[in-house]
């Protein structure tokens, strides 16, 4: 549950969840029937959550309405019509609780980009990339596919069409690069389940990184899709391409460490740290990255080995103590973690507000209780990894 929430609200979202997945079933069968009285259908779904869930925040509620519109959308048989999706988006608007049309217009975009409207889509789309990279890679999409869809003579009109629309889709990753927007900020986005508006994603991303090799903010955002998609495939493919082109770019071998790391390749993930130092020798980024690794899957001589350089550097002294303490903790070694936390207590008493949380995670990996202790050796380890990259001010 998120920050603030109850138990109770975690069961009305699910209660939620369940009418909006009964209402996608009866949606999945009887598309037609809907579509011949729409205002009455809506009609229904605002009775059922005024009556089912008068409490509802506005935002949730506006989602739901969101998330019905776009299921009619995208089955029924007249899902491709503009003049369709312009009369769910009257009739869903109506049922909202805000006045705002941006996130229909948007799933509207969606949906034609689907069925292959391109030009209609990127008049839905309009602006609203900025919030949101995953829209500039549609958009660019769809001029894109607009100039592969006119045939003709090469010195007719549809030809010089066909060149303005593949340029239009260049211009666009352009002013994305310009304005570098977010990802995952439009939550309309995320309903969308099609393979093709992905595919549209990933397909961009490959002609970027041919039309402006030498741009690396294109290769960030893939990454950032592939890890928040699990995508693994993909995300191996794009550091590859990185660790080749870039391959002195700290941001990337930080990516590769990462990867490594999760994979449980110990052995490439120190070689990452090898070539970091030999790239930023003044760093103490790629050392605490050599501690971490130490901490995780090697052991005491490599720990040794990089505290050594980490002390030498001017790593701070409170932080390799801490650090000393986390690989008594990860080793096992529970009467000297407790010698080492005692001696931290003392020495350290300003960082009480930190290492007293800490603690009790450490009594819990030491109470026996094998699933509760990995459970809470995992949040140790994050949060540690989070208070380190906080101290020496490492890019996340």
């Amino acid at each position: 549950m998120a920050r603030g929430e109850k138990l109770g609200d975690a069961i009305r979202y699910e209660k939620i969840d369940n009418l909006r997945q009964d209402l996608y079933s009866y949606i999945g069968n009887n598309s037609e029937k809907i579509d011949a009285n729409l205002p009455v259908f809506f009609a229904h779904i605002v009775s059922a959550l005024d009556n089912g869930f008068p409490d509802i925040d506005n935002a949730t509620y506006d989602e739901f309405i969101d998330s019905i519109a776009y299921r009619l959308m995208t089955n029924s048989k007249q899902g491709n019509s503009t003049q369709y999706i312009e009369r769910i988006i009257k009739t869903a608007i109506r049922s909202k609780r805000s006045s705002g049309k941006a996130s229909l217009r948007i799933l509207g975009g969606l949906q034609l980009l689907s069925s292959g409207h391109f030009q209609d889509a990127i008049t839905y789309f309009a602006d609203y990339w900025k919030h949101d990279a995953r829209i500039g890679f549609y958009i660019a999409y769809c001029y894109y596919s607009a100039s592969k869809s006119r045939i003709g003579a090469e010195n007719s009109e549809s030809s010089r069409n066909k060149q303005e629309t593949e340029l239009a889709a260049r211009e666009q990753l352009l002013e994305m690069i310009r304005v570098r927007p977010p990802l995952y900020r439009l939550k309309p986005l995320d309903l969308s389940r099609d393979e093709t508006v992905d595919n549209a994603f990933w397909f961009m991303i490959k002609m970027s990184l041919w039309w402006f090799p030498n741009e690396k903010w294109f290769i960030q955002i893939g990454l950032e899709k592939a890890k928040r998609d699990n995508f693994e495939a993909k995300r191996v493919e794009l550091l590859n391409i990185a660790t080749v082109k870039f391959f002195n770019d700290l941001d990337f071998l930080r990516e590769s460490f990462d990867f490594r790391l999760e994979q449980g390749d110990g052995v490439g993930a120190n070689g990452i740290v090898k070539q970091m130092i030999q790239q930023y020798p003044e760093s103490l980024e790629p050392i605490y990255y050599g501690l971490k690794l130490s901490l995780i899957a090697t052991g005491k001589s490599s720990y040794t080995h990089y505290r050594s350089i980490a002390s030498e550097k001017g790593m701070p002294v409170y932080l390799i103590q801490i650090l000393d303490w986390a690989f008594y903790v990860l080793k096992d070694q529970e009467k000297e973690s407790n010698m080492q936390f005692k001696e931290l207590s003392r020495r350290f008493k300003s960082l009480s507000y930190y290492l007293i949380p800490l603690e009790y995670l450490v009594q819990i990996i030491f109470s026996g209780n094998t699933e509760e202790s990995k459970r809470a050796r995992l949040i140790f380890i994050d949060s540690l990894d989070m208070y380190a990259k906080k101290v020496l001010k490492v890019h996340t």
